[in-house]
């Protein structure tokens, strides 16, 4: 069942063929490279390399072993695909299409022709085409639908008939992707049809009969076997937020390694886990060195070289490593993976570290009895390699300006080889390309992708021409905005193309706001500005390096702000509002800018409940609430939903309550605490389950901060 998956320059290049692609090209010619000798013929190739860029990272939470594939087709349209060409065009009309709307890269993982052949989209990367919303899935409770599955789209309209080349091409390519893949990309079993829980489509067409487990495209699921090694689920793979604050630890300080546990369900995220130690501990990051869960896969935290959260003065000498579960539910596979990372740590730091428990060094419970005393008697198991993860985050790199992802895919765009994984992990081979760029670009090379950098790289590869420009804190529309608003004339195009005029523009209110003329709108010509004219509270063009402008106008508008922001580029004061009420929606500070804890609490927000903020406690509220407390989410809130939050909030807010199935007064007083200390909710505490009780509920629950 070997599968050959063409990559995506075989299609990027069918880009200047089609509609959307040249409208693409002549845009930017028009708007970016207008002043060079062929804009048409540098905009095209800078299209063109773009499509054919590494699949995209979105840094969320992407675990396809829960879960499997989802099936598509392409829809009503019917496209010719006589030729491979045509199957190319195809594809590539579907990428410039979704680039166009602001999806930043096509959202499909793979796509297979009537030809058979199999052709890369995101690849390994997550997707984004299977909607909103979670499937139930035997094992792993509510999981999400781009969060835990493949998408495969099949080349054929709704009334074609799938050729067997094709069907049997994605048969090969769900055995290659349960198979043939790092575990922590592997498919699970299942496979859907787009519209399976999704009455607004009937995707895949007459693919959606196929679109199940057993059908004539499942391939069967590999025998079981015991693993090689175990790969670390890196931090950007479970969607962690940045951390506050990062302190490094040598080795030669650490002398322990000590076991907790969650005492929580099995079923909670490491995302859950790290929002409750940053918004009501006040933690800068999670507290764990690593996470293991149920089935024996490890997840990053602060990672081998920081400093950890975990026990009160043993964080410097000790590793901390988390079961998430309660008391009992350890497996063979979770102690054999707290094991292997026992034996990694020691050979880290070249000693034999000593191996204990919560428990032994501080008054608590923890880790339960089971692993206390699986501690106590010498953690017998199997010891395994330790691969994935990546030792240099958090605390490697700066995300303050741009991504590490944004930071890879510059790197690569620079002609760096070999070229790096775009995958949002911030490790030696990503600081070794950042520096190699530094010093391409002419700035000190020490790996740090700050405003210098930035600067430098956007004058380097000539951003509109002229200067380049630096768009990091004020798009160049926003800049040619200010300069216009202090009277220069002739007014400039506020266009957003960086050229001489704009340049000499900025130098002008440069001089006018008294800091130094260089034509780089940075932080002090920030400053300056806002001080000059009295609007300190105005960003005025925010940061671009993770999202676009039209990007988070298109992410405001998402989410139903009211009235819809003009999708034009342009940062001004109206798009900074519906930014910082975006920022306050899903949960994070509302300064205008789009940096990197923007982008996590957004991914976050869009990937979790999306609940209307009603004040009704209604199902679908009930069913969020379930989730979130590690029941069965069925909708019906009865006495194992009302003892589950009694527990929760025993758990996971100290609040000592009698688990009886009685929602009385100390149990709404608790869950209000617990509420206003998570989201600042401002509650009064009152013991009264109101409309505003269950309003910021449904805020928590769409932040993930229950």
């Amino acid at each position: 069942m070997a599968v050959t998956i063409l990559r995506r320059s075989t299609w990027a290049a069918h880009v200047p063929d089609t509609s959307t692609g040249a409208e693409l090209i002549a845009d930017r010619a028009a708007t970016v490279y207008w002043n060079y000798e062929f804009p048409y013929r540098a905009a095209e190739e800078a299209i063109v390399a773009q499509a054919g860029m590494g699949p995209l990272n979105t840094g969320r939470a992407w675990t396809p072993w829960k879960g499997g594939v989802f099936i598509h087709h392409r829809g009503l349209v019917p496209p010719v695909l006589n030729s491979e060409d045509d199957c190319r065009r195809d594809i590539a009309e579907v990428w410039a299409k979704e680039y166009a709307e602001d999806f930043e890269d096509i959202e499909y993982n793979f796509l297979v022709c009537p030809h058979g052949h199999v052709y890369e989209g995101r690849g390994l990367q997550r997707g984004e085409a299977n909607s909103p919303g979670y499937i139930r899935e035997e094992g792993y409770g509510d999981v999400g639908r781009n969060t835990g599955y493949y998408s495969i789209c099949g080349l054929l309209w709704k009334y074609q008939q799938p050729t067997s080349a094709m069907k049997n091409a994605i048969k090969d390519l769900i055995w290659h992707l349960r198979t043939a893949v790092p575990d922590n990309r592997k498919a699970g079993d299942a496979i859907y049809p787009h519209s399976k829980n999704n009455p607004d489509t009937d995707c895949p067409g007459n693919l959606t009969e196929y679109a199940k487990t057993g059908s004539a495209i499942d391939p069967g699921m590999p025998s079981q076997s015991a693993p090689a090694r175990l790969d670390v689920i890196s931090r950007s793979e479970w969607g962690a937020r940045p951390p506050r604050d990062v302190v490094k630890v040598a080795y030669g300080q650490r002398i322990g390694f000590a076991v907790h546990y969650s005492a929580a369900n099995k079923y909670q995220t490491v995302r859950a886990i790290q929002n409750y130690h940053m918004d009501s501990n006040g933690w800068d990051d999670i507290g764990y060195n690593f996470l293991v869960d149920w089935q024996g896969r490890i997840y990053e935290g602060r990672g081998w070289d920081n400093l950890g959260a975990h026990i009160t003065g043993h964080n410097t000498t000790h590793f901390g490593v988390c079961f998430i579960g309660v008391d009992g539910d350890a497996t063979t596979a979770a102690k054999n993976a707290i094991r292997s990372l026992y034996h990694a740590a020691n050979e880290r730091t070249n000693k034999v570290l000593d191996a204990t428990y919560h428990g032994a060094l501080a008054s608590t419970q923890c880790p339960g009895s089971e692993l206390r005393l699986w501690v106590i008697n010498g953690m017998s198991g199997s010891t395994l390699p330790i691969g994935g993860g990546d030792p240099g985050t958090p605390g490697t790199g700066l995300v303050s300006v741009r991504s590490v992802s944004a930071q890879q895919r510059a790197v690569n765009s620079l002609g760096y080889t070999p070229p790096l994984d775009v995958d949002g992990s911030f490790g030696p081979l990503t600081e070794a390309g950042v520096k190699w760029l530094q010093t391409k670009v002419g700035t000190d090379p020490d790996g740090l992708w700050g405003p210098l950098t930035e600067a430098a790289y956007v004058a380097y590869i000539g951003r509109g021409g002229g200067g380049g420009g630096y768009a990091a804190i004020r798009s160049i529309a926003a800049q040619q905005i200010a300069v216009n608003g202090l009277g220069h004339t002739p007014p400039l195009d506020v266009d957003g193309s960086f050229g001489p005029l704009t340049e000499a523009g900025v130098k002008w209110l440069q001089t006018k706001v008294g800091t130094a003329p260089d034509g780089l709108w940075g932080p002090d010509t920030e400053q300056a500005y806002a001080t000059y004219t009295g609007s300190p509270n105005f960003g005025g063009g925010g940061i671009t390096t993770i999202r676009s402008v039209r990007s988070q106008q298109s992410a405001v508008n998402g989410l139903g702000h009211t009235p819809p922001l003009d999708v034009d580029g342009v940062f001004g004061p109206l798009t900074e509002a519906g930014v910082k009420w975006l920022q306050t929606k899903v949960g994070a500070a509302a300064d205008g800018m789009w940096g990197p804890a923007t982008e996590a609490a957004y991914t976050a927000y869009t990937d979790g409940e999306r609940l209307s903020v009603d004040g009704e406690f209604g199902p679908a509220t009930i069913t969020a609430t379930q989730r979130a407390i590690g029941v069965t989410a069925d909708g019906e809130w009865g006495p194992a939903s009302k003892r589950a939050l009694q527990q929760h909030l025993n758990t996971w807010a100290g609040a000592g309550l009698v688990v009886d199935g009685d929602i009385g007064e100390a149990t709404v007083k608790a869950m209000q605490r617990h509420l206003n200390k998570m989201t600042g909710a401002g509650l009064t505490v009152d013991g009264d389950w109101g409309a505003g009780t269950t309003r910021a509920l449904q805020t928590a629950l769409n932040q993930g901060r229950f």
